[in-house]
């Protein structure tokens, strides 16, 4: 019982740990970005108000939408320097497709010229705090790549997103100030669109990409960081099938204690059978025996797990340095479909377990039983 519930508990725990991760991820990702992102590869979008328009033509689920104008650039603050990136936003407009006003720890979005906001983790590289002036440098943006621009801006707010990929790189600016910065007035580069609830992001994102062509290109929030999503499943793949070869050692501890039963319990068996128990049910008794002791591991090792993960999830104890994973704790979700296909995997497995004892019992002569001593 004790091998069936270790088995089932690492199972529980880890998969729960992984589907938390994924999540956690899917949500961060969303709340900078909304559900797909629909950019230019080329030349900055001249006419935004037209290109919003055929938009919702091709994708008319579209809930809410915002305009950036995304650069890389260099920063430059009191205690060093970095490179990072720079997103020129709507503030009236930001709020409906992500959660970034909502992730603001101090002060506010920018709203006029030479206001900016930054990560929590950005703005520690720097040394910058709320009303701290840095310096930041658009290598590529003047007239040739010789000419670089260069503007001084204030601090007006932090924001910490909780994925360190995005509070250690974005810079966010009001949109016209970044079109005046860069001489690109009323021009724009990326549209953030939120989607109403329900509908496909996938299939929004491929419709839009077929749609507009070359150099317009969509991504849903997956394909954002495809590579990652990709490691995380093969990752889960691969440690279920680790993990279930727990339950299968834990299964031979099954036959092994069955047949030490068959042993121990030779004469009585014996006994049994000469008093007219039939060869079935006595395979039946065994099969009962092993899976019975499966169910209770399984049932253990499932509520035990699933105390962890809650504790896991509550006091967040475990902590991850953000900048190798990510995320700075451990998240759980658990997911009833998956823990239901672990419960009937190890019951399966248990029982298959009980079959050659069960069977050995089964076509044991009861003069056997007698003769033993």
């Amino acid at each position: 019982m004790f091998g069936v519930a270790l088995g089932v508990m690492a199972l529980t725990i880890v998969i729960s740990v992984i589907n938390g991760f994924e999540g956690e991820l899917t949500h961060m990702i969303t709340k900078m970005n909304g559900d797909v992102l629909f950019y230019s590869r080329g030349e900055p979008v001249q006419n935004p108000d037209q290109m919003e328009l055929d938009i919702r033509k091709v994708v008319p689920e579209v809930a809410a939408m915002s305009r950036l104008f995304v650069l890389e650039l260099m920063l430059s603050g009191p205690r060093g320097a970095t490179g990072g990136i720079l997103e020129g936003i709507e503030p009236e407009t930001i709020g409906l497709v992500t959660d970034i006003p909502q992730s603001l720890v101090a002060g506010r979005l920018p709203v006029t010229d030479g206001e900016a906001a930054l990560g929590s983790a950005l703005a520690e590289k720097l040394g910058v705090e709320i009303g701290t002036e840095f310096k930041i440098v658009a290598p590529f943006a003047g007239e040739t790549e010789s000419q670089p621009r260069s503007t001084r801006v204030r601090a007006v707010g932090i924001f910490k997103m909780g994925m360190f990929e995005y509070d250690s790189k974005i810079l966010l600016m009001s949109l016209d100030s970044v079109q005046k910065f860069l001489d690109q007035r009323g021009k724009v580069t990326n549209f953030n669109i939120r989607l109403q609830v329900g509908v496909d992001a996938r299939e929004a994102a491929n419709r839009l990409s077929e749609s507009f062509g070359y150099p317009f290109r969509a991504k849903d929030w997956s394909q954002l960081n495809k590579n990652l999503f990709y490691a995380i499943k093969l990752e889960k793949m691969v440690i279920t099938i680790i993990l279930t070869v727990i339950v299968i050692v834990a299964a031979f501890n099954v036959v092994s204690t069955l047949m030490m039963m068959i042993h121990d319990k030779t004469k009585e068996i014996a006994i049994l059978k000469v008093m007219g128990f039939q060869r079935f049910r006595s395979f039946q008794l065994f099969c009962f025996i092993g899976t019975a002791i499966g169910l209770v591991g399984t049932s253990v090792g499932i509520l035990f797990g699933l105390a962890v993960g809650w504790l896991l999830q509550k006091t967040q104890w475990i902590q991850l340095p953000p900048d190798i994973y990510y995320i700075h704790f451990l998240p759980v979700v658990v997911r009833w479909k998956e823990i239901l296909v672990i419960a009937g995997c190890a019951l399966a497995i248990s029982f298959f377990a009980t079959l050659y004892p069960s069977w050995k019992v089964a076509n044991r002569s009861a003069l056997d039983g007698m003769r033993y001593e």
